[in-house]
């Protein structure tokens, strides 16, 4: 019996390794109605297969019942009446930037995994190419502070951006600062330390954690300890940093057409196509600030190698600060499927010392990094933003249905927080709205947004596997003619988020497996639009 039970954990195992990983061509294209129902059964298969093996593992003992659930270092942010469409007497912009280095030095020691996929062993760090950042900006228009922070991760569950909340609050404890928000935002690196746990030991994980549980000890997953204990550190001091170096000034918003610079390996083709600039210039007229924002994944070298790099947004702030003298703040977008296309990218220097050194592959990056930024250099700043900064968050219970992930929460792989509700898990998350002036909207969202649900677009139901129609407003629409901008992957890492109309089968794409459902994306769209209707 133990052995059949070995080589079943061992199948699933060798599925979630495959499985994990981004692939590189398009989704798998099925149009008949058998082949859809072979998928289907299958997937039925697997669920009952992992579910079977999830109930021989004891639940940790820090999933409490939904209802005696407490929220912690959870920012509100504004009541719905703070919300403003007019500057208030005098106001100002004010803004202030710090960065720093999130890396320890001992990143090549045993223990440090290397996020991007499932490994069946231990996939630790084997060389490093670049830096991995976090960087900061405290932002306010008078009213209180707001503060973003982008660390280059492959994500941070709502677990950690709570404790790097609640560190934050103890250090700046003396300095009675008026806090609107704390949000934090991952840069889906698929080349850096793993910071949100998924990527350790699975078999450890698997075999060990039914003890665990029951004992309860600390689940393996894979996190290095001194290197998030450090990140915390790094973090709260960049915002303290970013607080303290608040100058007033004006902030102007333009964009860049970046159509050839993204590639949608999945239908429909919905694409934000927009490189966003936010651009602070200080009234003092010491160095800019550019917020930049668009939908690419991080994702040059590959998901499942042990270098670590900080993929294109390391060359393009490089290029930006030397060639513009701007500071860079960036996130991404909508970036559900949403890779870098390299067709209209100018031929390699193949003389140059990086080629030479580490290959077509790394050039590459490094040369659509640089594009970018000069796409981002010669955005005009077109529009004026009134000195408006509204935002305000929910917290949301998002079910797991998605036995796969129930079993990676279950073995420690997911750092997230699970409430128990009548025997279902449900992932406790936020979404946030935010504008900035009258004519932008900013929909903070916890996973990697499908495009249509931001922007519109979705497939209809002739057009979908089951029949069925994605009724929902899309953001855009209820922006009503505010610009949108999504910052992806914010205060929560949940995964793939999918209209329901458009769940196709574990089998036949990427997004699925990494997902907690169906229903994902309906829980998070419904969230918004409440809060939105809340305000507006």
């Amino acid at each position: 019996m133990a052995k059949k039970l070995t080589a079943i954990i061992l199948s699933v195992a060798l599925i979630f390794s495959a499985a994990f990983c981004i692939p590189s061509s398009a989704a798998t294209e099925v149009t008949s109605q058998f082949e859809r129902g072979f998928y289907r059964f299958v997937d039925n298969l697997l669920d009952a297969l992992v579910n079977g093996i999830s109930a021989l593992i004891a639940e940790p003992r820090d999933w409490v019942a939904k209802k005696n659930y407490v929220s912690e270092n959870f920012y509100e942010g504004m009541e719905p009446e703070e919300f403003i469409s007019v500057p208030g007497a005098n106001a100002k912009w004010s803004l202030g930037y710090a960065n720093a280095s999130i890396q320890t030095g001992k990143e090549l020691e045993e223990g440090h995994y290397v996020g991007g996929s499932l490994a069946i062993g231990d996939k630790f760090a084997t060389e490093i190419r670049d830096d991995q950042k976090v960087r900061t900006i405290a932002v306010s228009d008078g009213r209180g502070i707001t503060i973003f922070s982008a660390i280059d991760t492959y994500g941070m569950s709502s677990t950690d951006v709570r404790g790097i909340r609640a560190a934050f609050e103890k250090e700046a404890a003396s300095m009675n600062l008026d806090i609107t928000s704390i949000n934090i935002s991952a840069l889906h690196q698929h080349s850096c330390v793993d910071t949100f746990g998924l990527n350790g030991n699975l078999i450890n994980a698997l075999f060990t954690s039914s003890v665990r549980n029951m004992l309860g000890l600390e689940l393996p997953n894979g996190q290095n300890k001194d290197f998030m204990d450090n990140l915390y550190k790094v973090t709260v001091k960049s915002m303290i940093d970013a607080v303290t170096n608040m100058k007033d000034g004006q902030l102007y918003y333009g964009y860049g057409d970046a159509t050839n610079y993204i590639y949608d390996k999945r239908s429909p083709m919905v694409i934000d196509t927009k490189l966003h600039r936010l651009s602070f210039v200080p009234d003092d007229g010491s160095a800019e600030t550019w917020l930049l924002n668009a939908p690419i994944h991080c994702v040059g070298n590959g998901a499942a190698g042990t270098l670590i790099t900080g993929d294109y947004p390391y060359f393009m702030e490089k290029y930006i600060n030397e060639n513009a003298g701007a500071n860079v703040f960036y996130v991404l977008g909508a970036e559900l499927a949403m890779t870098a296309e390299h067709d209209y990218l100018p031929e390699i220097d193949t003389t140059t010392d990086i080629y030479k050194e580490y290959g077509e592959g790394y050039a590459r990056i490094k040369l659509f990094g640089e594009e970018l930024a000069k796409l981002a250099c010669s955005i005009k700043n077109t529009e004026n933003v009134a000195p408006i900064l509204n935002i305000r968050l929910s917290e949301v219970f998002v079910p797991v249905d998605n036995s796969i992930l129930k079993l990676a929460a279950k073995g420690g792989l997911l750092t997230n927080q699970i409430v128990k509700n009548k025997g279902n898990y449900e992932v406790v998350t936020e979404v946030g709205y935010c504008e900035l002036g009258n004519n932008i909207a900013i929909s903070l969202i916890p996973g990697e947004l499908a495009p249509e649900i931001a922007y519109g677009g979705a497939h209809t139901a002739e057009e979908t596997w089951d029949g069925d129609e994605w009724t929902y407003t899309s953001f855009a629409d209820a922006a009503e003619g505010r610009k949108l901008i999504v910052f992806g992957i914010t205060n929560d890492q949940i995964g793939y988020l999918l209209p329901s109309n458009e769940w196709h089968s574990y089998l036949t794409e990427n997004e699925e497996i990494v997902s907690t459902g169906r229903m994902a994306g309906a829980y998070i769209t419904e969230a918004f639009l409440l809060l939105f209707n809340e305000v507006r």
